[in-house]
């Protein structure tokens, strides 16, 4: 299943999990989980939708990985309100989100330009007690890039520093993207660079 799935065969995914079933073995929480993420990909919200029916049916609880999958799903194909509808759910029920749950709300809002909801929902990471990782920050980031607004990019940035955590590539590439001058992008590289050196200096030898 796995292996059909990743390769995009998703009708043979399905034979597969049809066999096993015929075969009388029990489908398992990881088996309906391949089987999602093989029509995940080609965007069949229906069939991913029935899929967590039949875990349900099964007497299987999806976890927070298949509740994070969908709301992936969900914001991907731009279906915003099926989405705010599944974190609802999560916060009533016995989910519990995590910060890749937030992750890709944030980016999701991001991509869309909901700016305020992103902020709104960086404050609840914090609220939450859950400390925003390196892809956090970057989504963040990025969603102010593709608007070009550099010193907003570079306040996030800072913001990220102060809290610890140290940018990675992706976080370069967004911050070079928010450059609209050759300053600018002198500007970033020496910084990125500096830190880069300052990262090598402080790990053992």
């Amino acid at each position: 299943m796995d292996a059909y799935g990743r390769a995009g065969l998703y009708d043979d995914a399905q034979a597969v999990f049809e066999e096993m079933k015929r075969l009388e073995i029990t489908p398992t929480m990881k088996s309906h989980m391949l089987l999602l993420s093989a029509y995940s990909k080609i965007g069949n919200v229906a069939k991913c939708e029935q899929i967590v029916g039949q875990m349900h049916k099964s007497g299987l609880k999806p976890d927070t990985f298949i509740i994070n999958s969908m709301l992936n799903l969900y914001g991907r194909l731009g279906q915003l309100e099926k989405m705010e509808q599944v974190l609802k759910a999560m916060e009533k029920g016995p989910f519990v989100a995590n910060i890749s749950t937030y992750n890709i709300l944030i980016n999701i809002c991001g991509r869309a330009g909901f700016f305020d909801k992103m902020e709104k929902l960086f404050e609840l990471i914090r609220a939450k007690n859950l400390k925003p990782d390196v892809v956090t920050w970057t989504s963040r980031i990025g969603a102010y890039s593709r608007k070009k607004q550099y010193q907003r990019c570079l306040e996030i940035f800072e913001e990220m520093i102060d809290d610890g955590c140290y940018p990675d590539g992706g976080t370069a590439k967004v911050l070079l993207s928010a450059c609209s001058s050759e300053d600018q992008i002198e500007q970033i590289t020496t910084v990125i660079r500096t830190m880069h050196k300052e990262m090598k200096t402080s790990l053992p030898t």
